[in-house]
């Protein structure tokens, strides 16, 4: 493979992220960049591999579960207002985002919407992490009052008393219980610990155990069934895969028809002195952990957002984590993981490394939605400029001097990572709750 690798030249340098769990954290240019090392990693980009299990959503693999949660994540009838929809902030024509800094629904959020490329090979879920599936990820939206604003009970009670929700939900879990004595299962009402005067919270402590129990087993269907749904988010063969395949057959003509020089050149720094592929690793392209990249604030952003910090706090209090009374297997290796995890002041201000096949329809970047373009995303790396005020910049960071052509460069090899989705249907909602 030597003679391969001299097709294309390597360029500059490129700034990455190590593992955080790592014991060791590259710093300088002590990162092995040797031809056995740089093919290794080029191998690794691809293709795409299966789904992993999860174990905590029954459902998770039901083909006729996944239909039914595309219908229900393209329908507002889950919101409090009836008009807004999982897919108002994850549009798939919008690289499942909305193309804004901050989603606005119900209200505004606090952070960028995160792609749900691929979003079925995560371990954690939202930009700092407090979730460990996805379907823990949909019951948060849902209750928000920003995002959903709607309430475990009017789930049930859309679900329920509209004929098509009733008939998909009935066909994957039994019987619907019987929901019409709204003194015992009011409209609305859904738990607000932090608030015991909230309307939500007093209707919600008016229910009995067993009928709170009922609305939220109902609730919590259908969010597996929604998570279903999200793991067939996956992208499809991109120029990139098309490469790597001609790459481990010494193929040059095959490779050259893959991508163009530019965007060779930007993989070569990707995978080389460039030292992209410690945080942005594997098929994926992140190494699913959370790091501080550099960011200052931004006018649109809270200062004090402390990240993968206050994540931990969250899944460890939440509901409807992997250990929890919800989930499928609450003694699996997923609820496990929960008791492994370390919170110190290194998790301050850090935020998950998102993968990045299909990046490229996705903007604006980062949790904030700090930069527009990838463009601006790769001078970012390349000046490091801001002041950081929560936590510090990976020590290991430090700026680049590349010059215009290499910044182009690793726009189009970024540009190269692939959009169409693996299949079409995904894109647009069902005409039925069920498989025809």
């Amino acid at each position: 493979m030597g003679q391969v690798l001299r097709v294309v030249p390597l360029f500059g340098l490129l700034i990455g992220c190590a593992d955080r769990p790592s014991a060791v954290t590259p710093r300088g240019d002590d990162v092995d960049t040797g031809e056995s090392a740089i093919e290794a990693r080029i191998l690794d980009l691809g293709p795409l591999p299966v789904l992993p299990d999860d174990p905590t959503n029954a459902w998770a693999d039901d083909p006729t579960a996944a239909w039914f949660g595309r219908y229900l994540f393209y329908d507002p009838r889950l919101s409090g207002a009836g008009t807004v929809s999982c897919a108002s902030c994850h549009d798939p024509l919008q690289g499942w985002g909305d193309g804004l800094a901050l989603s606005e629904a119900a209200g505004t959020t606090g952070r960028h919407a995160p792609t749900l490329w691929n979003t079925g090979h995560q371990r954690w879920f939202l930009w700092d992490g407090r979730c460990d599936s996805l379907w823990c990820q949909a019951t948060g939206p849902i209750e928000a009052e920003y995002e959903m604003a709607g309430s475990r009970l009017e789930v049930a009670h859309a679900v329920a008393d509209s004929e098509d929700l009733r008939e998909g939900y009935e066909a994957i879990f039994g019987a619907m219980p019987d929901l019409s004595d709204t003194t015992r299962f009011p409209t609305r009402a859904r738990p607000v610990p932090d608030n015991p005067e909230h309307a939500d919270q007093l209707a919600w402590a008016a229910m009995s155990a067993d009928d709170q129990q009922t609305a939220t087993t109902i609730f919590v269907n259908v969010t597996k069934v929604i998570g279903a749904f999200e793991r067939t988010i996956r992208t499809a063969e991109s120029p990139v895969d098309r490469y790597v395949a001609a790459y481990a057959e010494g193929d040059t003509v095959g490779m050259d028809a893959a991508l163009g020089t530019e965007a060779q050149a930007g993989l070569m720094l990707f995978v080389g002195e460039g030292r992209c592929h410690l945080c942005h690793s594997g098929p994926l392209m992140s190494n699913l952990e959370f790091h501080s990249v550099g960011l200052g604030t931004r006018p649109w952003l809270e200062a004090d957002d402390l990240g993968r910090y206050d994540g931990i706090t969250a899944l460890r209090e939440q509901s409807f984590n992997a250990a929890g009374a919800w989930s499928d297997a609450p003694d699996g290796e997923a609820a496990r993981r929960i008791d492994r995890l370390a919170q110190t002041t290194e998790q301050l201000g850090i935020f998950k490394t998102p993968g990045l096949r299909g990046v490229a329809t996705s903007a604006p970047y980062m949790h904030g939605g700090h930069f527009e373009t990838l463009e601006q995303v790769v001078r970012h790396y390349n000046e490091l400029d801001e002041v950081v005020t929560l936590g510090h910049l990976e020590t290991f960071m430090v700026p680049r001097a590349w010059d215009e052509t290499q910044v182009a460069s690793l726009v189009a090899f970024l540009e190269a990572l692939g959009s169409e989705p693996e299949d079409p249907a995904v894109l647009m909602a069902p005409d039925t709750p069920l498989p025809p």
